[in-house]
């Protein structure tokens, strides 16, 4: 999914007045006749729901609606020009930013910590046809008719169009989901995904399968909800480790965040490894998570939380039950075991719908 776009826009200048006066056979010095200028086309960003990602902005990126028409002889005024309408994913918050980040390297932490410093929100394209006018075009200028009086019978004043508006945009896609899926690398949040509905991710067992956000719709009676799966979150990702933070704006707009946590291979490693060594391994994870979305802020850490733990196919009920003390002691809340591997997430799917 390209989730970030940078592009230029220029709305239409308005067109010039026309310096004219009327030449008719029997009046050879007729009076001012010259007409306005047109209008220049505005730019318009328009929501689209049929589009998913910022894709076509790698191949345009400029932006440019047409000039008024000048005024013409025997008062004609110039054409008006047509808006310029841009389609964007709906989702899709627009910032203006200055001219230095146009070309800037935004996966370097120093850049973009200056960028979300320095850029202004323009609008929220939240919602289907949604439209906003990013550049305005310029009004028309008048012609030397309208400088006409009793003292003046031949004005030579006309004025020029007034230049249209200019911007660098930044487009930023924010997936429109209800849940976020968020753990540590390879803990099988894509498995979980691919579980709970029809969603087809990349699946490996190795860190950062997931570069992009996957998104699927579970279906419980006739309620949907959509799920977005975004890469695992490591220690210190908010200083650049792993792929830095930045997929988290995706889980900006959810109000669940279901906390996949799962037996690492280390513990797993000894067939009689004990329920307080696991407790504190996944507790340990828990809280690596939990840091990261508290340093990314936007009110990811004062979200709704379902924590789940992976692969209790390879845990005992009787340990389960102990970890679970343990957990609930520690974080205050209790956890839900599923297997995604087996499709076992029914008591997730019950906490998802309460």
């Amino acid at each position: 999914m390209k989730d970030l776009a940078r592009i230029y826009v220029k709305a239409g200048d308005g067109g010039r007045g026309k310096l004219s006066f009327r030449h008719e056979k029997f009046a050879a010095k007729g009076g001012p006749d010259g007409g306005d200028g047109g209008k220049g086309g505005d730019v318009i960003l328009s929501a689209d729901r049929n589009i998913d990602s910022l894709i076509e902005f790698n191949y345009q990126k400029n932006f440019v609606a047409k000039n008024g028409e000048a005024g013409g002889a025997k008062k004609m005024h110039g054409e008006d020009r047509e808006d310029l309408i841009v389609k964007v994913p709906v989702g899709t918050v627009v910032w203006e930013i200055p001219q230095e980040f146009v070309e800037a390297d935004l996966r370097q932490r120093e850049v973009f910590d200056k960028l979300l410093s320095t850029r202004r929100e323009m609008v929220d394209m939240s919602e289907h046809n949604k439209k906003f006018v990013v550049a305005y075009g310029g009004k028309g200028g008048r012609g030397n008719w309208q400088f006409r009086s009793s003292t003046n019978q031949t004005p030579m004043e006309f004025e020029l169009g007034i230049v249209g508006e200019e911007k660098q945009l930044l487009l930023e896609l924010k997936v429109v989901a209800d849940v976020g899926i968020i753990g540590l690398p390879n803990v099988g949040k894509s498995s979980l995904l691919k579980a709970l509905t029809r969603a087809n991710p990349k699946i490996a067992g190795y860190p950062f399968t997931t570069l992009e956000p996957n998104l699927g719709v579970a279906k419980r009676n006739e309620a949907n909800l959509i799920l977005v799966d975004v890469p695992g979150v490591v220690e210190e990702a908010w200083e650049g480790k792993g792929i830095g933070p930045w997929f988290m704006r995706h889980l900006e707009r959810t109000t669940t965040l279901v906390h996949v946590l799962s037996p690492s291979e280390q513990v797993l490693a000894d067939s009689s490894f004990k329920t307080k060594d696991l407790s504190e391994q996944l507790i340990h994870d828990y809280e690596i998570v939990r840091k990261e979305l508290e340093k990314y802020g936007q009110g990811l850490s004062q979200k709704r939380e379902i924590v789940v733990v992976n692969k209790m196919e390879l845990v005992d009920a009787k340990k389960r039950e102990a970890i679970n003390k343990a957990m609930k002691s520690k974080l205050g809340k209790g956890v839900v075991w599923i297997s995604a591997a087996s499709n076992e997430t029914e008591p997730l799917l019950a906490e998802l719908w309460t």
